[in-house]
Parts: structure tokens; C-alpha cells; sequence
């Protein structure tokens, strides 16, 4: 039997883009898709954009894009989970392609194609759990098991950005692989206005605070920069000490 895919697609202010992600999500060469679009307390027309396909569509005041592709994934029917970010398209033989290589893996993900503002591949590699302590070579749109998704948790609210990352080092951690699959099949569009624009401190902070919070993993890391460590624990202790105060 054809397993049924859930394509959930997490929308803020991106009805400029939905159109695009949800024909793609809706194209795939699959037999057995469902898309899920959750919307995300938008203001601009993207709950009318998602009316005129074939979606289901959930409509919820902002919470945040972790919280919002968590939604998708509780409103999801489907075997398997893949997360589109509205500004981003799916080759047609994504979930194809994906589904044939998983094997016993609790996810696949694919190469990327960069487009729009800039072009090329962005940096993605085959599966070693060890190397996420390094840095994240894994898009947030992979195919993935709902079940280990939803009992590992889902990603944390808590992560300002990068909640992919960490969900990849959690499920690492907990046993979980992934595998690669060496074509672009997922294109991820550069248009100036991402929340992930982060300064260098804050990318910094973000990578510390993995490696902190998985230190079994991570620690190798950490000793290699202890600078870049004892900074961030110095800027932790100093926001809990204010937050407490």
C-alpha cells in the first residue's frame, strides 16, 4: 500500500510565495499526498491564497514557526511528515526519492538549490550524527517518520532559530539517523526578509548553546573554542541573573 505523506506548510505573511510551495507540495510525483497549510496569524491574503487548492488549511493566531510546524505535524494524517517553508519550492520527485532511500532511517533529506537573490547549492553533505556538533548541514524539509517526530517532541519553541538543527542533534542523541539523498530536490529562496538573518553573535550563541545543552556530543567542540564558549556562558549567566532579578 502507497503510505500517505503529510506536506506540512507553515505560512506567515509569505502569500507572495504559498502559491508556488503548495503547487509544488500538490506536484510530487507520489501518489499519496496530503497537504496541511497552517497559517500562522497572517495579515496579508495568505489564508485566501491556500483557499483556492486543495489543502487543508488550520488558521491560528502567531506562535512562532516551531509551534506552527508542530500543529502541522498533530493535524497531519500521514505516515510520513515533510516541512515546506512557504517561500520554498519541491522538485516533483522529492517525497519519491526520499521515501525510496529511507530504508530503516528515521529521516531523508536531499541536496539544495539555491534561487532568487542568490544561486547555487547550499552547503549539505551525507549523514554523520558527530558532524552536527560542527555546524548544520541538514534543511528543515526532510522527509521524517510522524511517529518519531511527534514522540521525540517535535522542535522547541524555546530556539529563536536553528530549532532544526537542534531537533537533528536531539534525534542524534536519542539514536535517531538520517540519510542523504545527492540531488537538489528541495529549492530554498533567498529574498532578503528570512528571520534566520542573524548577526554573528547570535549564530555563535545558537552553536554554543547546542553543544552546552548535549555536552556528551558536544564537548569536543567546546574545548577546541573555549573563547566562543565562555562568552556565551558569560552572557547566559548574565541574562538568567537579570531575568531573575
Amino acid at each position: 500500500m502507497t503510505p500517505l505523506v503529510s506536506i506540512v506548510i507553515a505560512s506567515y505573511n509569505y502569500g507572495r510565495f504559498l502559491g508556488e510551495a503548495i503547487a509544488s507540495a500538490l506536484g510530487q510525483t507520489h501518489g499519496n499526498i496530503e497537504v496541511v497549510v497552517v497559517d500562522d496569524g497572517s495579515t496579508d491574503d495568505s489564508v485566501a491564497v491556500a483557499g483556492r487548492f486543495p489543502v487543508r488549511l488550520v488558521a491560528k493566531s502567531n506562535e512562532g514557526v516551531a509551534r506552527t510546524r508542530n500543529r502541522g505535524a498533530r493535524e497531519a494524517r500521514g505516515e510520513y511528515l515533510v516541512f515546506l517553508d512557504a517561500d520554498d519550492i519541491l522538485q516533483p520527485t522529492f517525497v519519491e526519492r526520499c521515501l525510496r532511500a529511507l530504508g530503516s532511517a528515521a529521516y531523508a533529506y536531499t541536496a539544495v538549490e539555491k534561487f532568487g537573490l542568490q544561486t547555487g547549492l547550499l552547503h549539505t553533505r551525507a549523514f554523520d550524527g558527530r558532524a552536527l556538533f560542527q555546524g548544520n548541514f541538514i534543511p528543515v524539509s526532510v522527509l521524517i517518520r510522524r511517529a518519531v517526530f511527534l514522540d521525540e517532541g517535535g522542535f522547541d519553541p524555546s530556539w529563536p532559530a536553528h530549532e532544526d538543527h537542534e531537533l537533528w542533534a536531539r534525534l542524534f542523541v536519542h539514536g535517531h539517523s538520517g540519510v542523504y539523498v545527492d540531488e537538489p530536490l528541495l529549492r530554498y529562496r533567498f529574498h532578503g526578509a528570512s528571520r534566520n538573518t542573524l548577526t554573528d553573535r547570535e549564530r555563535e550563541d545558537l552553536h554554543v548553546r547546542l553543544v552546552a545543552t548535549y555536552p556528551r556530543q558536544g564537548l569536543g567542540w567546546m574545548i577546541r573554542h573555549p573563547l566562543r564558549s565562555a562568552r556565551w556562558l558569560s552572557r547566559s549567566t548574565f541574562r538568567r541573573i537579570t531575568k531573575g532579578s
